[in-house]
Order: structure tokens, then sequence, then C-alpha cells
């Protein structure tokens, strides 16, 4: 029994893992710029210097095999001892309610852990290795301490904390002021300014709170202008 289930955790992991690399390196690689000409970048003229470049992403791929052993962990315990929450019977509307209420039960947790961490005891020893990387590029979205991972990261925000990090707006017309849907600037200016925008998915918490930035729908609704622009020149 311990030999059986330790091998299943082993493979669980390495399972995971593979996909979270895979999805960390095709996505980023996808969404990567860090050129300062680019005239849809949210920070014009900034880069990132080549050394964080390679410091993010050494320290990601490191991170990533900590969260893909705490889901491992996780899942072994539900498959083979049956500890954790029961599953509602499959359905279409299981899996669409399920994954709508993970998302804002999520949120919530995210939006108050991360003001947490940004309290003096605990951003030094905990968040401060993330903020180091400014401004942030796609290869910066797992560059964090294992203490960090353990409280705010899961599965399934990889991709869209990827393209979150990568400094160009690519949130479209869904992420439009006053949609409850966070852009790339929301997060690119949680970078800028530190004391604020916490929320990873919807800026909901950061509304009702007061600690969504001041310019924060104006400069969306700028940046997704210089976006379209950028793309419609491009086509010519």
């Amino acid at each position: 029994m311990v030999r059986e289930t330790g091998l299943y955790l082993i493979g669980t992991w390495a399972a995971v893992y593979a996909l979270l690399l895979t999805t960390y390196f095709v996505t980023g690689w996808l969404f990567y710029s860090n050129d300062p000409a680019r005239t849809d970048k949210i920070q014009v003229g900034r880069a990132l210097p080549p050394e964080k470049v390679r410091r993010d992403i050494v320290q990601s791929v490191r991170s990533l095999a900590s969260i893909a052993l705490m889901f491992a962990i996780g899942h072994t315990l539900y498959t083979k001892f049956d500890i954790g929450l029961v599953a509602w019977p499959t359905s279409v509307w299981s899996v669409v309610g399920s994954f709508l209420l993970s998302m804002l039960a999520y949120d919530t947790w995210f939006y108050w852990m991360h003001r947490l961490l940004h309290t003096k005891p605990f951003y030094r020893r905990i968040h401060r290795w993330h903020h180091l990387s400014l401004p942030s590029v796609a290869w910066s979205n797992n560059s964090d301490t294992f203490v960090d991972n353990l409280l705010v990261h899961k599965l399934y925000d990889h991709i869209s904390g990827i393209i979150g990090h990568s400094g160009v707006e690519h949130g479209g017309g869904i992420t439009y002021p006053p949609s409850p849907f966070n852009s790339v600037t929301h997060h690119d200016q949680h970078h800028r300014y530190f004391n604020c925008n916490y929320s990873p998915h919807f800026t909901i918490w950061d509304r009702l709170m007061g600690t969504l930035h001041k310019t924060h729908d104006e400069e969306v609704k700028a940046n997704l202008r210089r976006r379209s622009t950028s793309e419609a020149s491009a086509q010519r």
C-alpha cells in the first residue's frame, strides 16, 4: 500500500510538472516581449534586464515543481484516502458551476491573502522576490518563493497569470471598464504602484475595498486603444 501510494504520488507529480513546464514555456514564448520600443507596451521604454529574465525563468522552474507537488499530494490524498471535499456528480452544469464557484472563491482568497503579503511582517520574507522584476515579463509569473506558492497559487490561472505579466495589453474588449474582468494593465499597475490592484481575476474586490488604482479604468481604455491601433498597423 505504501509503495503503491508513493509511486502514484511520484507519477502524478511528474505528469503535472511536465504539463506545467510545457504550458509555461509555450505560453511564455507566445507572449514574451521585452522590447522597450514596442508601441503597445504598457511601460513604453522600459525593459527587464537580461539577468533578471534568467532569474525569473530559473525560479519559475523551481516554483512549478513545488506547485506540482502540492497538487499531487492533494490528488493522492483524495484518490487513495478519500480526504477532501466530495465532488458533485459529473455533468455539464456541475463542471461549469464548480469552475465559476472556485473562481469566485479563489479571487476572494487571493485578494485578502495578497493584501496580507504586502504588509511589513510578511512582504520582505515572502513576497518581495516577485516584485523585484519591474517591468514584469511573461516569464515572471511563477518567479516566487516557496511560501508564496503555498499561499496564493493554483493550477488553472497558469496561462492567465503568464499573460497578465506580459507587459502588453492582451485583455481585449471583455476587460473594457467597467467590466468585472481583470486586464493585463490591472496587474501591471500592481507591480508599478505596489499597494493597489490585488485581485487575480476580477476587479470586484478592488472596487469594493477602494484598492483599485485611481487611473485604472482610464489606463485600461487607453492601452486597449493602443493595442488595437498597433494590430491595425501591423495588418497593413
